[in-house]
């Protein structure tokens, strides 16, 4: 299959690629027009283009067989993530709806949950945000992001599948919100025995390769997580352990946390009114959105697309920190 995969230059982007090309196909991997293209074989045709300008990649996109949607900002402001998450995916699926391609998988996220209405396990079922403006720039536009994936592809009858996965992290990318907060020497556990739904990249790139061959007749939903064995003060002791950093874990109970937020949130509002801003982790929603301690369901990518992930969470921390873990 030739798969033409946006973001590819990106940190799951580059892992996608290598997994498509370890499974035979031949891969069209889109970058931003400024950036370098990875240290890919030369059967890799780079495309170097701005999504929001489709006469520079509809060449090649029309030569694709399917679309892996990897594309979006992680950081920037608002209007900055809309502009380059939401308006430059309206660009690509207007060219998109062009071509002869019909198969599309799109990675959205689990950032656009309603957490707060989501009562013992997180699976596919789960409420979707219905105030996602509470939840940041990033919730936001995978939001939007997603429902006008959703609409395109209704419109014009593509196989969707749109995978949300957790915490993606690796060697380049191992600070996680869910983590807690350092301030100096002091690192805040927000729930410690909190679990984690961590994605391990290269297990993330794993399942988007397994589910590209399927072609639903009805646009498809897979949360992706590794599991939801790996508490919250596991993961930081590794992390700090393989900086070889001294920092003090300092667990705070979920519900203490989060009853600061809200009496911030309220303090806020009488001083300042509806335009006080206060920092993220003391705003409610986002603050359950990070630390909230729920389970996470891997049902469904288990008897749907039969997938686990090849990466256990011990061989993963000794690919991404270069360090020995005990149980």
């Amino acid at each position: 299959m030739r798969v033409f995969v946006t973001g590819a230059g990106g940190f799951l982007g580059r892992a996608t690629v290598q997994k498509l090309l370890d499974d035979g196909h031949e891969v069209i991997a889109m970058v931003r027009s400024h950036a370098g293209s990875p240290a890919w074989p030369p059967s890799v045709e780079v495309v170097q283009a701005d999504l929001r300008v489709p006469s520079q990649y509809e060449a090649a996109l029309s030569e694709a067989d399917a679309v892996v949607h990897v594309a979006a900002a992680v950081d920037g402001d608002e209007d900055q993530q809309f502009n380059s998450t939401v308006l430059a995916t309206e660009k690509f699926l207007d060219a998109l709806a062009c071509s002869s391609v019909r198969r599309v998988v799109h990675i959205s996220t689990i950032a656009i949950y309603d957490w707060h209405n989501t009562k013992g396990e997180m699976n596919e079922d789960s409420p979707l945000s219905e105030n996602v403006y509470e939840l940041g720039p990033y919730s936001i536009a995978k939001m939007w992001q997603e429902r006008i994936v959703k609409e395109k592809a209704e419109s014009h009858n593509w196989h969707l599948t749109i995978l949300r996965p957790g915490f993606v992290w690796g060697s380049e990318r191992p600070n996680l919100a869910g983590m807690g907060r350092t301030m100096g020497p002091i690192h805040l556990m927000f729930g410690p025995f909190t679990r984690l739904p961590l994605t391990y990249v290269e297990n993330c790139a794993h399942c988007i390769a397994k589910a590209l061959p399927r072609e639903p007749m009805a646009p498809e939903v897979f949360n992706v997580f590794d599991s939801d064995s790996v508490r919250v003060w596991q993961y930081c002791r590794a992390y700090f352990r393989a900086q070889s950093r001294r920092q003090l874990l300092v667990p705070v109970p979920y519900y203490v946390g989060l009853l600061t937020a809200h009496l911030a949130g309220l303090t806020s509002r009488i001083l300042f009114g509806p335009t006080g801003r206060l920092p993220s982790l003391l705003v409610a929603r986002r603050y359950e959105s990070q630390f909230k301690p729920i389970r996470y369901s891997t049902r469904k990518l288990r008897e749907v697309l039969s997938w686990t992930p090849p990466v256990s969470f011990k061989s993963a921390l000794a690919k991404a920190f270069d360090v020995k873990v005990g149980r």
